[in-house]
């Protein structure tokens, strides 16, 4: 066995040791992939060399970190895969700031915990984390989130849109892009309003997904897996130096994947790639160049039920999650997807620094669907009526978003000012169409195959496009053991709406939105802190009557203590905020079609915890309890409900250890528990969800415990719902409820050099 598997490594190297040729004759970093690294590694000397630069000495009186323009392997930007808790931040700033000492509660989920939770999508990454809820919609296409209590369906929807700290472009309907995890070094989460840095934001939150970088510093990985539902997969991963001096530097990632689903005849399928070149001439200036792109010829099931709750007794057991309401006939879900840009970045001298960024991104979509049609009675003879849509939906968007960063003190007080413009033009297409009359479905004997016939009348049919310039100052000053943290921002927006039948609509708007925090750094690693923080964002989309919906608008006040301890390399998170945002989307009764209400408010208690207990123990525990309410609304009945798909309460403990000795030592052992609380599945509170407890397991072994040869290979084995639990992630508009998904396992050898 050890020979066999000595012949598939070499022959797997040989493979794809040509993509970074002078990267894999240098002497490779020090990888132990089985061990919790709880220090810094020692870096090679090339490394060292691109890293040093005069502007590293701090500053008089000046705590701020200084930064230079090598942060790819330093700071917020480093690497993650080797640790549960960075300690510095990057999106939460857009400086290199330490997470103690920033005024807001932060979440990282690093490339360690994507990798020992072999995430398949960005919501499964994110589902051990406090203050998000990303299980309520589990399905392969979306990453659809709730922060503190700020989300809803469908196209109305919270998406993970954010990419290297740019929006990614979407469309009026479904046209919305996902990124795959394996693409990613780390997502940041920055719970309440981040309008200041990032304009156009939901006030619950904003999710930063970060790319993999180029680095001098040599790291390959490949991975080849198998799992649940005849699903294959294989990834790649290497960065590294492409000349001695290693001032060009390389990344390249790439993953394949097919797989079945619970669904006979529903599939998914996705080629992905990364690649990025940088270079370094000086040590005060860095350009990257990066680029990615997504191909998903199937994507998986997406679709709800009958609430069980309302069918008739005798239904009920037909109404489970074996049930394809749809038609693997007609269904249909094509997505491809693209991007491509800079990052710049340059230090004139020990107070300035430029930092200059761009992407152009564009998708397109091609989508079908059959689903259960406006609420109805459950029929006595369990037949259900049902819609069919087709959508086809394009949509780009370029941004691009310009800093300088001026480090400098008066008197006592350090300050780093970091002054910016961002913009973004978008245009999108959508012909989204609906068939009122296909063949409905006997749940007790579904048939498939059957023609869909008849007319599709137009829903949504136009084009639509954006233009958003904002400028934006923030002053970080530290006096002492205080942090504060004060900013302003201006946006203008117009919004133009060109429907394919009636006048063009021209919506312009523009607002100022504010950002201060106050924090005290004990020298024990506690840090109080507290900070208010407003929002603005357009909404794009239409709602019915091809009417284009207001912008949203929305404050917060944050309170809270971090802990992070001298003594082991973890931090401790306690928040408590309240927030209030008007102009709120809703579901309609229309499948697909959102509308607006009134003001929703949101007050809640948030606890995380994550890094190293012990060495060879790791911990994420993550609490969150939501007092979230209609407090405004059109329709008097719905003030003080609480909206669709909003639990009081979630939370997650994960914990991951790794053995070194006696008969398990080369073993690494993780389990994990999510539990969720119950939910309305519509306006009136009188559908619901109810409260779910799911368990996860992952095992790792280092192959080199075998065979020497095999030294940096290991066998992985992630399962999730461990006892194979049937349950509704969520419902909405009614009666539409979407269960989670089932027990699932993917076992696979991984090999680092």
């Amino acid at each position: 066995m050890a020979f066999v598997a000595r012949k598939v490594w070499v022959a797997a190297s040989m493979l794809v040791a040509g993509g970074g040729a002078y990267a894999q004759e240098q002497k490779p970093a020090e990888l132990e992939p089985l061990v919790v690294e709880t220090t810094k590694p020692k870096a090679s000397k090339k490394a060292a060399a691109v890293k040093k630069t005069p502007a590293s000495k701090p500053l008089p009186q000046a705590p701020l970190p200084q930064e230079t323009a090598s942060r790819e392997r330093e700071g917020s930007a480093a690497p993650t895969r080797n640790t549960y808790q960075p300690t510095n931040t990057y999106s939460a700033t857009k400086a290199d700031t330490p997470v103690i000492e920033t005024p807001q509660s932060i979440t990282t989920v690093t490339r360690k915990q994507m990798d020992d939770l072999n995430a398949q999508t960005v919501n499964s990454a994110l589902s051990y984390s406090a203050g998000i809820l990303s299980s309520f919609e589990q399905n392969s296409r979306y990453d659809n989130v709730f922060i503190r209590g700020f989300g809803a369906f469908s196209t109305a929807g919270a998406y993970v849109q954010f990419l290297d700290g740019m929006k990614l472009p979407r469309s009026q309907g479904f046209g919305i892009m996902s990124i795959d995890p394996f693409l990613l070094d780390r997502i940041d989460v920055m719970k309440g309003p981040s309008a200041l840095l990032y304009g156009q934001v939901s006030p619950g939150g904003l999710v930063n997904m970060v790319s993999r970088a180029p680095s001098a510093e040599p790291y390959n990985e490949l991975r080849l897996e198998a799992g649940s539902y005849g699903r294959v997969q294989a990834g790649y991963t290497s960065q590294g130096a492409l000349n001695k001096d290693g001032t060009l530097q390389y990344s390249l990632t790439a993953i394949g994947r097919d797989s079945g689903t619970r669904y006979d005849d529903v599939e998914e399928q996705r080629i992905a790639v990364a690649p990025a070149i940088a270079w370094q001439p000086t040590d005060d200036t860095r350009i990257t160049l990066m680029g990615f792109y997504q191909n998903d010829p199937e994507g998986g099931y997406y679709n709800s039920l009958y609430a069980k709750s309302l069918a008739l007794p005798e239904y009920r057991p037909y109404l489970n999650s074996k049930l394809n309401i749809g038609d693997p006939s007609f269904d249909k879900f094509e997505r491809e997807q693209s991007g491509v840009g800079y990052q710049l970045e340059h230090r004139f001298n020990d107070a300035i620094m430029f930092r200059s960024a761009l992407r152009y991104a564009e998708f397109d979509l091609d989508f079908a669907g059959l689903q259960m049609s406006s609420p109805q009675p459950f029929p006595a003879n369990g037949i259900l009526n049902r819609w069919a849509a087709k959508s086809l939906e394009e949509g780009d968007n370029i941004t691009a978003d310009n800093q300088l960063q001026f480090d400098f003190s008066t008197g006592a007080v350090h300050h780093r000012v970091l002054t910016g413009v961002d913009l973004q033009r978008a245009n999108s297409s959508t012909e989204f169409t609906l068939n009122f009359a296909p063949p409905p479905l006997n749940v007790t004997n579904p048939q498939y195959g059957q023609p869909v016939t008849g007319t599709f009348f137009p829903i949504i049919s136009g084009d639509q496009s954006l233009d958003q310039t904002g400028i934006y100052i923030q002053d970080q000053l530290a006096l002492g053991n205080w942090r504060a943290l004060v900013g302003v921002r201006q946006d203008w927006t117009e919004q133009v709406t060109t429907p394919t039948v009636g006048t063009e609509r021209s919506q312009e708007s523009e607002a100022t939105t504010y950002r201060a925090g106050l924090l005290y750094l004990f020298d024990n690693g506690l840090a109080p802190y507290a900070s208010f923080a407003t929002s603005f964002e357009p909404v794009i989309g239409l709602g019915l009557g091809n009417q284009p919906f207001k912008p949203t608008e929305a404050e917060q006040y944050e309170v809270g203590i971090k802990y992070q301890p001298t003594f082991i390399p973890a931090l401790f998170t306690f928040s408590a905020f309240d927030i209030v945002q008007q102009n709120t989307l809703v579901p309609s009764a229309i499948p697909g079609i959102s509308v607006q209400q009134g003001e929703i408010r949101s007050r809640g208690l948030e606890f995380e915890a994550r890094g190293n207990l012990t060495k060879q123990l790791e911990l994420i525990a993550a609490l969150t309890l939501l007092d979230t309410e209609v407090a405004k609304s059109t329709t008097a009945a719905m003030v003080g409900n609480r909206p669709q798909g909003v639990p009081e309460y979630f939370g997650s403990l994960w914990a991951n250890y790794s053995f070194d000795a006696g008969a398990l030592d080369g073993f690494r052992i993780g389990a994990g528990i999510r539990f969720v609380g119950s939910s309305f599945g519509d306006e009136q509170n009188t559908v619901v969800a109810p409260a779910y407890e799911i368990f996860d397991a992952a095992i790792t072994y280092d192959l080199g415990k075998v065979d020497p040869f095999l030294a940096r290979s290991e066998f992985t084995l992630n399962v999730s719902n461990v006892f194979d639990k049937e349950y509704y992630s969520s419902c909405s508009s009614g009666f539409y409820c979407q269960f989670g998904d089932r027990r699932t396992f993917l076992a696979g050898i991984r090999h680092r050099w």
